[in-house]
């Protein structure tokens, strides 16, 4: 029962997001299956029933320095974490196991804490900017056929977060040089670095494993 509450909680979030220009669907990248993506199916084999029923938008990325260079595979996500959300308010960041190369997640962060850009639409590149200042650069990784149509849902989603958010009505267009701040640190490793810094996943509905607080940014 909850998680179909979750359910219609989310297609409703995709239909006032306008994610589709002509009809109304999901906001789940393409595939060709019809099944769900990699990190929705990593949760719902049973190791973290907290989040299982949380509906998932994900796409895989690369991790990629300033200078492009490729570091990590990276898959990312958002949820709602209640039905009465309007848009999703936590962010899932998964990776390939060094031991045996499966999927496993390591951080879940409240978006609060983080802030989303579009680094470099032409490359199809997000940034993703912890409160602690910790930054990492992620290049959208999907077939050629859909990578436009996938990324101009991160795209609208990020106008969506931004719109909504505190700060005011700015759309998340672009990354300007003038919003950074010039201390700035690049994490190069992301699974050695930001997300390491929580505390594991686990707790009731995983809220300990949150970034604290930390610097505004």
């Amino acid at each position: 029962m909850a998680g179909e509450k979750r359910n219609r909680a989310w297609r409703g979030w995709t239909r006032s997001a306008n994610f589709a220009a002509s009809v109304e669907r999901p906001l789940v990248p393409p595939c060709p299956t019809g099944r769900p993506g990699r990190l929705q199916r990593h949760l719902l084999s049973g190791e973290f029933d907290q989040l299982r029923d949380f509906p998932i938008f994900e796409s895989n990325f690369v991790q990629v320095t300033r200078l492009g260079e490729v570091a990590n595979k990276v898959t990312m996500g958002v949820a709602a974490s209640s039905p009465a959300l309007e848009l999703p308010d936590l962010l899932l960041l998964a990776g390939p196991a060094k031991e045996n190369g499966h999927l496993q997640l390591f951080g879940l962060f409240p978006l609060q804490f983080v802030q989303l850009f579009v680094h470099d639409e032409s490359r199809w590149q997000l940034k993703v900017k912890f409160r602690t200042g910790r930054a990492f650069y992620l290049q959208l990784r999907a077939p050629p056929e859909s990578r436009d149509r996938e990324f101009g849902q991160w795209v609208r989603l990020l106008y969506r977060l931004r719109f909504h958010s505190a700060q005011g009505a700015v759309p998340f267009t672009q990354d300007y040089s003038a919003l950074e701040d010039d201390d700035e640190e690049e994490d190069e490793d992301l699974t050695a670095g930001e997300a390491r810094r929580g505390r594991g996943v686990g707790g009731a509905g995983g809220r300990d494993s949150w970034l604290g607080g930390g610097g505004g940014s």
